[in-house]
Formats: structure tokens, sequence, C-alpha cells
């Protein structure tokens, strides 16, 4: 028999206060910067060597706790279903019984909840209680699950079908940078510096250096990005490239720039979106390859409909285009005039000389809903107006 303790000693045991409801606060660890809004985790960036790319992974929708919480008791729709299972987001987490901890869960495991106590969740597998900051809900995760030994043989329609092994979370990363496939993840983007701006706040920020190997195991680029994370679950993404010792050439192409994966759930093949752009323009054969202000993809996870949008900044060197599909890959990329106008526009590469350097500046919003309820147009305008760092 479990031993239980009120949610609320064990917050004062353990020393804590509560999150203002609209704070976004960055914990570092070894490998992993969790990223907690209020109550709730919202994602995690990943930026340990065991991976060929650093990458923001699991990301949650608003109200997870609350779905999670609300249909504990609930059995899943099918065996594929999130359920009660969530994803641990903090490095060594740890459980506890009562005021003393006895033990500790990997980063990355699956677990599945049987009871809440106000902020605790009972992992029965586990014997103890673990704190809902420790934690993201499947119900509420929009990123598909990175699966390093994926099954095999599978329909496409199958909720568990894995393809593109290399479509992790949120990630960056673009093919053919000095002939190396680095989307394809053929090349290493290799994390060597992380930083945290500002630790608490709205935004929350950080930055991190990575860099682009070439076979001789040095920088072909490097990247130096700031990533903003405000409290309505806005990501700002300022990039800088640069070259290192030789000049670097970003080649025309549609494997790039700056993407997510969206869970099978949310397939448009699947959940039939809507993919809708900023122009009302609606569905990814419609929106492939073109360039727009924003794009707002929305599907189910659990049955409860989430949306993520891609932003182009106005003042980045081109008008970016995306690399939308029914299957759930996303992303922006202001490399590709010609692949994705399918020869109608010439190539435009862009080579750096050592000491020169690209800008770049995207924004990705994660909501609720669709495109009315979610916000988008709001947040895009709130995305405009973010000043540069």
């Amino acid at each position: 028999m479990r031993t239980r303790i009120p949610a609320a000693m064990l917050f004062i045991i353990l020393g804590g206060l509560p999150l203002h409801a609209e704070d976004v606060q960055l914990t570092e660890n070894a490998s992993t910067i969790k990223i907690t809004i209020g109550d709730e985790v919202f994602g995690v960036y990943q930026f340990g060597d065991q991976w060929k790319k650093p990458f923001m992974f699991p990301v949650s929708g608003p109200g997870g706790l609350e779905l999670l919480k609300d249909g504990l008791e609930d059995e899943p729709a099918d065996e594929y279903a999130p359920g009660n299972k969530v994803f641990v987001a903090q490095e060594n987490a740890e459980l506890r019984v009562l005021d003393q901890a006895t033990g500790e869960v990997d980063f990355g495991e699956i677990v599945e909840i049987a009871d809440v106590d106000g902020e605790w969740l009972w992992i029965p597998e586990k014997n103890g209680w673990i704190h809902q900051h420790d934690i993201i809900p499947l119900k509420s995760n929009v990123t598909r699950i990175v699966d390093a030994d994926p099954p095999t043989g599978l329909d496409r329609t199958h909720p568990l079908y894995y393809d593109h092994p290399h479509h992790k979370g949120i990630w960056l990363s673009i093919d053919e940078v000095n002939g190396i496939r680095f989307w394809a993840e053929d090349g290493v983007i290799r994390n060597v510096g992380v930083e945290i701006l500002e630790e608490q706040g709205d935004p929350a920020r950080f930055r991190v250096t990575n860099h682009w190997l070439g076979e001789d195991e040095k920088p072909v680029a490097i990247e130096t990005t700031t990533i903003s994370v405000f409290a309505n679950r806005l990501l700002v993404y300022d990039i800088t490239f640069a070259a290192d010792e030789k000049p670097v050439t970003f080649d025309d192409t549609k494997e790039g720039l700056f993407g997510i994966r969206l869970p099978n759930s949310m397939r448009e093949f699947i959940s039939e979106g809507p993919i809708t752009g900023a122009d009302g323009v609606v569905g990814s054969a419609e929106l492939w390859g073109k360039p727009a202000a924003w794009i707002d993809y929305v599907g189910a996870v659990d049955g409860h409909s989430f949306g993520v949008t891609l932003m182009d900044h106005p003042e980045n060197f081109r008008p970016s285009r995306y690399h939308v599909r029914d299957y759930g890959l996303f992303s922006i990329n202001p490399f590709g005039e010609a692949a994705y106008s399918r020869g109608d526009e010439e190539a435009k590469p862009v080579t750096l000389q050592p000491g020169e350097t690209l800008n770049l500046r995207y924004g990705l919003y994660v909501h609720a809903g669709g495109v009315e309820e979610g916000q988008v147009a709001e947040a895009y305008e709130q995305f405009v107006a973010v000043e540069e760092e």
C-alpha cells in the first residue's frame, strides 16, 4: 500500500513556491534546459552529444495537466492513445513518499499516472510521487515521440508509424551546407555552449552556440541562436550563421531549416487539419513551397484540438517558404527558391565569407484550438513587435 501525504504539505517540505501563472522558468541541467510556464512544463531543449543535433522535445500545448487530471479515471480510447501516460521531463527527477526522497526517474521515461494529489502524481510502477513540474502529459504533447528503435513494416495510417527519424521535436538544420546534408543527419551539429540570459520572466531567454561540423570535425558553419520563450507559448528563434575559417555556402534545397515534427494523430491526412495560411489559403497541397507571413497546422491529440504556427519575420533577408506536409512535417526555409518552385525560380545559394554573418528570425507558437480560438493573428503581431536582443 502506498503512503500518501497532502500535496500542499509536500510543497512546504520541498521549500518551493509556486510560480506566478505568467512566469516562464528555465532550469538548466547537464544536457537539457527544462522550460516551465506557470504550473506546466512547456518543453525541453536537448543539447547532449548522444544526438546528431540539438532539438526541443517534447513540447506541450496548454492545459495538459488539466486534461490529465480530469481524465485520470477514463479508459483510453484505444491501446495507442496517450491515456494517463506522461514523459519525464527532468533529469534525475525525484520521487518522494511523505517527506523522504525514495528514488529517481530517468529523463525520457514514459510512465503511467494512477493518482493525483494537488501538484503530485503517483507512479505505481515506481512506488512514488513525482511533481508536475517534472512531467509532460502525452495528452498535450505536440511533437512526435523520438524513438531510437522505431517499429518497422507498419502501414502509414498506423498510430506508431515512424518515418524520417531525423525529424526530432523542434529543430534547426538544413541539407547542402558545403555539400553536407545536415537535415538528413549525415553531418553532426554539435552544441558547444549554453547560456541562460533571463532565467525567469516573460520572456525567459537562453542562447546556444552550435558547430556544424565537417568530416574533419571542424565547423563549416557556426550557429548562434537566442531562444525567447513567452508565457503564451510563443517561441522566437534569433539565428546567426557565421563562416569559420573558410567560406560556407547554403545551397538550394527544400530540406530545411526551422521545423517541427507533429505527432501522428495531428497529421493532416489523419485529423484533416485544417492547415491555414495567413491569407486564408487552406491545405498543405496549396501552401507547400509558398511564402507566407505565417501558416498554422491544427490537429487532434487524444481527441483535443491543438495548433502549431510557424512565422516568418518581415525583416529576414528574403521571404521564406514552407515545407508543410500532410504527414506532420512542418518547416520554414529561406534557401529553396528553385526547389520549392520546382525550377520556376532560379537557385539563389548564399555564401558567407569568414567574418560575415547571416541573421534570421522565426517564430513558433503552440496553442489550443484553431486559428481564431488560438489568437494566431495576434500572436504573429506579438512576434513582429519583439525587440531584438
